[in-house]
């Protein structure tokens, strides 16, 4: 036992383990929820929410038209005001349009078809993954390994948290060694 007057360590270490957990929780949700999309960038846009629409159009004779009145009817179209950023021919059968915010248009005079593919950030996911991915500021990173570093203290802690035959000392630690292998096992695949 610990002596009078000396330092309690395993309260101690309940009371910080508890502490830092707390202060951790918004942290790591943020962190997992990034990380997911992070994960998944290949299925689908984390950043942005993307609006695939094809119209198509009467027929009429778009070669014709100067390069502004082919943009206002696509616009028309498009049912749109956004700004212009701007436009081309990209093949003699295909204009392309370019707005502002990211959005584009592909006119197919052959075809008279209008491909429109509108984008709207997901402002809040898009942060999160700026902050995950370590795009932020020089004062984030410094955050970031505070962060990893109280991740690693509460790892550490937790298996000091529990005496006895539930800790992770005896038969749970087969679940702690598996914690250690499974990610090992993918490093080597």
């Amino acid at each position: 036992m610990i002596k009078r007057g000396g330092i309690r360590w395993f309260k101690l270490n309940r009371a910080l383990h508890r502490d830092i957990g707390y202060f951790c929780v918004g942290l790591t949700i943020v962190f997992a929820v990034s990380g997911i999309a992070v994960n998944h960038i290949h299925d689908w846009n984390p950043n942005y929410q993307v609006e695939l629409k094809t119209v198509t159009l009467p027929a009429q004779p778009w070669r014709q038209l100067s390069d502004e009145q082919r943009v206002q009817q696509m616009l028309l179209v498009a049912d749109t005001e956004l700004p212009i950023k701007t436009s081309y021919w990209s093949s003699p059968t295909e204009f392309k349009l370019f707005l502002q915010d990211g959005s584009n248009m592909v006119l197919d005079v052959e075809r008279h078809q209008l491909q429109l593919e509108f984008i709207q950030p997901r402002y809040l996911l898009r942060a999160f993954n700026k902050l995950h991915l370590n795009e932020g500021h020089r004062a984030w990173v410094i955050f970031s390994d505070l962060y990893a570093a109280m991740l690693l203290f509460l790892s550490l802690s937790a298996l000091f948290m529990v005496k006895g035959k539930h800790s992770p000392w005896r038969q749970r630690s087969l679940l702690l060694i598996a914690g250690i292998a499974l990610p090992t096992v993918f490093v080597l695949l």
